[in-house]
């Protein structure tokens, strides 16, 4: 299986180093996709990186190529 490629496109520049496992966020995909839960980390699969959010509707793999924005949700 051949990992998938975005030679077109140009990498939102997103600092995950400030992320917290246990924190919840809020991420925002280039396509608009939103999607809220507990950061659990980061998850490597055939060459795509991938951040992990859990929530009450189980668990979420987002690429981080398709970042667009990353908002910590106040407690």
């Amino acid at each position: 299986m051949l990992a998938r490629t975005t030679a077109l496109r140009t990498p939102a520049t997103i600092n995950l180093n400030h992320l917290e496992i246990g924190d919840v966020y809020q991420v925002t995909t280039e396509t608009g996709h939103t999607a809220t839960g507990e950061y659990l980390g980061i998850e490597v699969a055939y060459d795509d990186w991938m951040i992990i959010l859990r929530n009450r509707a189980g668990s979420e793999t987002i690429l981080l190529d398709q970042l667009a924005r990353i908002t910590d949700v106040a407690a």
